[in-house]
């Protein structure tokens, strides 16, 4: 919008210059050239709104004069911040054909900006498409071709066109191929969302490039690598931003340690899951830090993180208690397993039975055995009857 207001108050310089050189070649009727003069006064002399109720007034009859009048109204109209009314009057000026050439190009470039910045793109779109394509006979600035390109992209993305938008950027960029922030964001938009994922990492990479401090960026960036499965490039772009100093969100340090468990560095993936700030009641990253200790074989912080999930959900205490089986700690596995929720009754007496043989309570083992047995006969039942049998036989 700054660009646009900059831009308006340079065309009313120049419309302004217009108006003495139409004078002075009697292009205006003489009253309509001398209340136009007089109007300019008034604006020049901070009284705005006189300068308006005088050009109101003015109803010429010659379509020149129309024009001019028009023109004039729409940029006192935009400066007293009146945007309906100054599109209004310039699509007049347009719409009369009065102005030629480069005179006529600006006009109706003013139009479509201010359109555009009222977000009436489709609108604005009809002008952008009619400027583009009258520019290249007319000794219009390169800049200002380059703008309107970028002023046509700016419009599809508001009309969600996605394939045009494409059409208009290359156009710019055969102007003007200085990376830039704007045109490549509007660039990077249509990509994603046409899935030209090659492209896309393409353009992501000049926008980090342009923005290295922006987090954004690289996580884009490290998302169309595991969108094209290159997994490698996506866990290299993260730790990049790692050390590059980035203050990463916790999607991106989630994505990073979900990396490193794919890439099969499980010890980096639970430190990464650690330094979260997980809320007390945030049962999945719980989990997640749990697994990923688990992986890494830190078996303390494993099941400190088990016990947690647990907390919420008794069901995990089926994990404390494997863990606490593995490390020996046989009487606090049965604790845990007698909190335990929502697994089967021979998979809880089958642990248990490992708790009591770890305690050598092999009596209390093989009651459990064939209770277990009783209920749903298995191998695996079958065998630990037959270990207990022999161990309480050399009882």
């Amino acid at each position: 919008m700054n660009k646009l207001i900059s831009y308006i108050g340079l065309v009313l310089v120049c419309s302004l210059s217009f108006a003495q050189t139409a004078i002075a070649k009697q292009e205006l009727g003489m009253r309509t050239a001398t209340q136009v003069s007089k109007a300019y006064s008034l604006e020049q002399e901070d009284k705005l709104k006189d300068a308006i109720t005088l050009l109101e007034k003015l109803k010429p009859s010659a379509n020149y004069d129309q024009a001019y009048v028009a023109r004039m109204l729409g940029i006192y109209y935009w400066q007293a911040e009146q945007s309906e009314l100054a599109i209004k009057q310039l699509q007049i000026a347009v719409n009369t054909g009065a102005f030629t050439g480069e005179q006529g190009w600006q006009t109706e470039r003013m139009l479509a900006e201010l359109l555009l910045s009222e977000t009436k793109a489709e609108q604005a779109l009809v002008h952008f498409d009619a400027l583009v394509k009258s520019a290249g006979s007319l000794d219009i600035p390169k800049e200002q071709i380059t703008t309107a390109w970028l002023n046509t992209a700016r419009s599809h993305y508001l009309l969600q066109q996605w394939t045009p938008l494409l059409t208009a950027i290359k156009q710019y960029h055969k102007l003007d191929s200085t990376p830039k922030l704007q045109p490549l964001s509007l660039q990077l938009s249509a990509e994603l969302q046409l899935s030209h994922l090659k492209s896309a990492i393409i353009t992501s990479q000049k926008l980090l490039a342009l923005q290295p401090n922006n987090a954004m960026w690289w996580q884009q960036l490290s998302a169309l690598y595991m969108q094209t499965k290159q997994y490698k490039l996506a866990l290299a772009t993260l730790v990049s931003a790692q050390r590059a100093g980035i203050d990463m969100p916790e999607s991106m340090q989630v994505s990073m340690a979900q990396l490193y468990a794919q890439q099969g560095i499980p010890e980096k993936s639970a430190h990464l899951y650690s330094d979260l700030q997980v809320n007390d009641t945030d049962i999945e990253t719980i989990i997640k830090q749990a697994t990923h200790w688990q992986m890494a074989r830190e078996w303390h912080n494993a099941q400190r993180s088990w016990q947690a999930a647990a907390r919420l959900n008794a069901k995990y205490y089926e994990q404390v208690s494997r863990l606490e089986l593995q490390q020996g700690a046989f009487d606090a596995a049965l604790i845990s397993l007698s909190k335990v929720t929502g697994i089967s009754l021979q998979e809880k007496q089958i642990l248990q039975i490992r708790a009591y043989v770890g305690l050598k309570q092999y009596e209390a083992a093989k009651k459990l055995a064939q209770a277990a047995h009783r209920e749903k006969p298995s191998s695996q039942t079958s065998d630990w009857l037959d270990y207990l049998d022999q161990m309480t036989k050399t009882r």
